[in-house]
């Protein structure tokens, strides 16, 4: 399960995305999220020390820099601890997609990013399915080792359903910062190109 610390990084990412970056204080961050204040307080440490956050008595919270607070957030991420399950099908990643049934797993990964890319893949083809929950998948064809679409189940947080049934952009984007091999690679790297084009806020928060 994606450790607080991360949990509250990606709260203020999508409220970054979302225009909101600012809190009357910590308390109040913490309320939002029903986690312990000391929790959040514990969990700003960093975001405060480069200077992506600022806590202020008259101030409150204010997320300053969410690029940088979303490069540290890529750079803790570390989703192969959260995986419950993985397995081999011979069905293409998009109808593995699909097929996905379950109300309650959300999309991640290379499916998160092409979905907020409004269903676009304009980057590479890709051969791994991520879902946070169990997907509820039907009986589907096992492919041979190294072959076929590889699918992972990763346990998901508590609030992360509240984002809707795709990670948001800020999580896609770290959890394949965080996953091996040249189609995450090529998606990350498009990512970031777009990203420093861009002439107002990254790409991966608007």
């Amino acid at each position: 399960m994606m450790p607080v610390i991360e949990v509250v990084w990606r709260h203020l990412l999508v409220g970054a995305r979302e225009g909101h970056r600012r809190w009357p204080s910590v308390t109040a961050l913490a309320g939002e999220m029903d986690i312990p204040v000391s929790t959040a307080h514990r969990s700003l440490e960093h975001p405060t020390e480069i200077g992506a956050v600022s806590v202020g008595t008259l101030d409150g919270l204010q997320v300053l820099d969410p690029a940088r607070l979303l490069v540290l957030f890529a750079a803790h991420r570390r989703v192969s601890r959260d995986i419950l399950s993985r397995f081999r099908v011979a069905v293409p990643a998009g109808e593995v997609e699909r097929l996905a049934t379950s109300s309650e797993a959300v999309l991640g990964g290379f499916g998160a990013v092409v979905v907020h890319l409004h269903g676009v893949n304009p980057i590479a083809d890709y051969s791994t399915v991520l879902f946070y929950g169990d997907p509820c998948l039907p009986d589907l064809p096992a492919a041979p080792g190294g072959e076929g679409t590889e699918v992972l189940v990763a346990e998901p947080d508590r609030l992360l359903t509240s984002y809707g049934r795709v990670t948001p952009f800020c999580q896609a984007y770290a959890d394949l910062f965080s996953v091996p091999g040249w189609q995450a690679a090529r998606f990350v790297a498009e990512l970031d190109m777009q990203r420093v084009a861009a002439s107002d806020e990254p790409l991966l928060l608007v």
